[in-house]
C-alpha cells in the first residue's frame, strides 16, 4: 500500500524499524508545509495499524480485509480525526474536549479513550494542529501525560515553532521535507493535473514541494494575477501605486475571507521573487564590455529579491496588506532607480 507514497520511503523505513523494535510513541508531531503527504502517511499508518492480516512489525497493509475496506471508505469507527473548520481561524476546543455543558464527556479526548469498536487501538489525527489556541491545547495537555492504552495521537503541523512547548515536548516530531522536483512533477502528471510536461515543470518550480500548492497554482486568478505582475515588473519603471491598487484589486476578486487574502497574497510574493530571479539567471552572463554594469544588475536584482522575503515575513507578522504591499512595491521601485544602497 507505500507503493504510491513518493518522497518519505526514508520516513517509513524509521518507522518501521521503532515498530519492530517495540519503541513506537504514543504521540506523534508531524511537521512540514501543507500538501506534502503528512495526512496521506498518517492514514496510511492507521491502516497498517488497523489491518487484520498483517503484523504491527510489517507496518503494511493487504488492502481486502474489512478494517482496510472502511479504511478506504473512510468509515472505520476506529479512527478519529478533527481539523479547523473552514469558517474558522482556530481549532476550537469543542472539537477536543466538547462542548462548555459537556466538557469532557464529548470531543476527541473523550472518544481517544473509549474502547476500540473493532480493532486493537484507536488513532486520533488532528489536522491543521499549529491553530489550536492556548485553551484547546491546554485540554489536549491531559490525554497527552496520561493517554489511553494503545492509542495513538498524530498531530499535523507545517512548523514546530507554531506549537506550543508544552505540546511539543510531549510528542515525537517527525520531519517531512518537501516532495522532491521529480516526485512532484510525475504526481502532477499521474493525477491528471495537466499532462504537458513543460506546465508540470513549471508548476513544480513555484510549488516549493507541494502539491497542494501545485493544484492552487491551476487556478485562472492565479495564473492571471501572476502575469499581470510578471507586466507590471517588466516596465522601465514600477508604479508602486498602480501597482499594489492593480494587486488588491486582483485579490477581492478571488475572494475569501482575511486568511484567504492572506494567502493569496504571499504567491504575490513569490510571483515577484520568481520574476527577479529569472532576471538574475539571464544576468549570470557576465558582460565582458561592461562588467561592472553586469554586477551592479546582479546587486539590484538580489537587493529586490530581498526586499520581496522581507515582505513574506510582514504577512506573516499580521501586517495590513495594502501597506505591506505598497511597501514593497515602492522599495522595489527605488532600488531599480538606484535610491538605495545595494
Amino acid at each position: 500500500m507505500w507503493e504510491d507514497l513518493r518522497g518519505h520511503h526514508r520516513t517509513l523505513e524509521q518507522f518501521r524499524q521503532a515498530f519492530r523494535r517495540g519503541r513506537s510513541a504514543h504521540a506523534y508531531l508531524f511537521i512540514g508545509p501543507e500538501g506534502i503527504g503528512k495526512r496521506t502517511f498518517a492514514l496510511n499508518l492507521a491502516q497498517c495499524l488497523f489491518c487484520e492480516r498483517t503484523s504491527n512489525e510489517e507496518l503494511d497493509a493487504c488492502g481486502e480485509c474489512h478494517a482496510c475496506v472502511q479504511m478506504r471508505a473512510g468509515s472505520h469507527p476506529d479512527l478519529l480525526s478533527v481539523a479547523r473548520p473552514d469558517s474558522k481561524r482556530e481549532l476550537p476546543i469543542e472539537l477536543i474536549v466538547g462542548a462548555a455543558d459537556r466538557r469532557g464527556r464529548e470531543g476527541l479526548c473523550h472518544e481517544l479513550a473509549m474502547r476500540p469498536m473493532s480493532a486493537e487501538r484507536r488513532i486520533a489525527i488532528i489536522d491543521d494542529a499549529q491553530t489550536m489556541n492556548t485553551a484547546s491545547a491546554n485540554a489536549l495537555l491531559k490525554t497527552l501525560e496520561e493517554p489511553p492504552p494503545g492509542s495513538m495521537l498524530i498531530l499535523l503541523t507545517p512548523s514546530a515553532d507554531a506549537m506550543l512547548p508544552t505540546i511539543r515536548s510531549r510528542c515525537q516530531p517527525v520531519t517531512f521535507a518537501p516532495l522532491p522536483d521529480d516526485d512532484l512533477s510525475a504526481l502532477i502528471i499521474s493525477l491528471g493535473m495537466t499532462s504537458d510536461r513543460d506546465e508540470a515543470r513549471q508548476l513544480t518550480t513555484l510549488a516549493g514541494g507541494s502539491l497542494v500548492t501545485a493544484q492552487q497554482l491551476l487556478k485562472p486568478e492565479l495564473r492571471s494575477l501572476r502575469e499581470r505582475l510578471f507586466t507590471a515588473l517588466d516596465q522601465a519603471e514600477i508604479d508602486p501605486f498602480a501597482t499594489t491598487s492593480q494587486v488588491l484589486a486582483t485579490l477581492e476578486e478571488l475572494g475569501g475571507d482575511s486568511a484567504t487574502q492572506r494567502r493569496h497574497a504571499g504567491w504575490i510574493v513569490r510571483f515577484c521573487v520568481e520574476f527577479f530571479r529569472t532576471q538574475l539567471r539571464e544576468s549570470s552572463v557576465t558582460d565582458a564590455d561592461d562588467p561592472l554594469a553586469n554586477a551592479a544588475e546582479m546587486d539590484r536584482l538580489i537587493a529586490q529579491m530581498e526586499r520581496c522575503v522581507d515582505a513574506e515575513l510582514h504577512l506573516q507578522q499580521s501586517m495590513p496588506l495594502p501597506l505591506c504591499l505598497e511597501g514593497m512595491f515602492d522599495e522595489l521601485s527605488r532600488i531599480r532607480r538606484g535610491n538605495v544602497a545595494v
